[in-house]
């Protein structure tokens, strides 16, 4: 049996640490000082990025305020920033495009316009939390099964079995995004579904995420039927898809993540090709984890959300102008492509 794993990372630094990371990065851009190897200047960022978080219970927009922290062949270098609750909490319900923020050299000082607070969706993982209990309910399944009549029942009907699905098994190109080989296999893939699930559900919806799952997960199998012979199981086909499926939100929507978009979506391509290079080891199907990542991407970005900023300011929310007849059109068609690929491989190759 193959495993398709995605192991997949999260930071859980303490509120500030990623602050204090922007602004070294910040002044290193500005001045070409790098001051993440000057313990000094180091410890003065961190209790000042410290200080404007204990005051974010009384002043909505602190100001972090660092005179003289460096100096360079023009003289010192004072460095301002405006900050907001959502530079510490980036998960809140609400973001803050850009903050305003200030950077003052020998007196002269730059400063950006004040940037506009838009409410986010804020809908319930719903799927993503179901999808979690199918999986680890199957697993208990197949342990059951295997202690109780000596062999695993649900991989046995449902694992990528390529003879099985020419014999008119279809079922199996479906089935095998909820089958896991271990315990290890179940926890990397449910670790990485909860990550980006949450994040990706709670733009996409609960309709529209499923789609997603499904999509991505026929897509991986049908690769994997098509490239390889070896059988297969894991949910990591479904997962690739919705990690490619966030890398095309945050691409069509750079306009509105700013600055910030470059970074996400370089963090969204290393996670993809580690894990790709991952898949290159022996026993795990990198076919499905290449076939799931193209079906994400194709099903986002013809299926998925267009947003736009709707209202007047303060009060700004953003809209999906995806229509939900749109959606549906988009996935059915999708649905319909991959069952004719999968007809034509079988009636080619059968």
């Amino acid at each position: 049996m193959n495993q398709n794993n995605l192991p997949v990372s999260s930071e859980k630094n303490n509120p500030g640490q990623q602050l204090v990371s922007i602004i070294l990065s910040e002044i290193s851009r500005k001045y070409n000082i790098d001051l993440s190897q000057d313990p000094v200047a180091l410890e003065r960022i961190k209790d000042a990025v410290e200080k404007a978080r204990l005051e974010l219970d009384t002043n909505p927009q602190p100001e972090i305020n660092l005179p003289s922290i460096s100096a360079n062949p023009s003289g010192p270098i004072h460095f301002q920033r405006v900050v907001s609750r959502e530079d510490y909490y980036p998960d809140s319900p609400e973001v803050e495009n850009i903050g305003r923020h200030q950077e003052q050299v020998d007196g002269y000082t730059s400063q950006s316009q004040p940037a506009l607070r838009i409410k986010l969706p804020d809908r319930k993982p719903l799927v993503t939390y179901s999808l979690m209990v199918i999986n680890v309910v199957l697993y208990l399944l197949q342990i059951l099964t295997d202690s109780l009549v000596g062999f695993d029942v649900p991989a046995a009907i449902g694992l990528k079995v390529n003879e099985l699905i020419f014999a008119g098994q279809y079922w199996r190109l479906v089935t095998p995004m909820f089958l896991h080989g271990s315990i290890l296999h179940l926890g990397f893939n449910m670790y990485a579904l909860y990550i980006l699930g949450r994040r990706v559900e709670r733009f996409f919806g609960s309709f529209r995420f499923l789609g997603l799952y499904l999509i991505a997960g026929i897509a991986g199998n049908m690769f994997s039927f098509f490239f390889t012979p070896a059988p297969s199981l894991g949910s990591s086909t479904a997962i690739f898809g919705i990690l490619g499926a966030e890398g095309v939100f945050i691409y069509q929507h750079r306009k509105l993540f700013g600055d910030r978009f470059r970074v996400a979506l370089k963090q969204i391509v290393q996670v993809a090709v580690v894990n790709i290079l991952i898949g290159l080891s022996p026993g795990i199907d990198n076919w499905g984890h290449i076939g799931g990542l193209i079906g994400g991407v194709l099903f986002t970005w013809f299926t998925g959300p267009v947003f736009q900023v709707q209202g007047a300011p303060p009060l700004l929310r953003l809209e999906d102008k995806r229509a939900l007849r749109t959606i549906g059109i988009g996935f059915t068609i999708q649905l319909i492509l991959l069952i004719g690929l999968i007809a034509l491989i079988i009636f080619f190759r059968g």
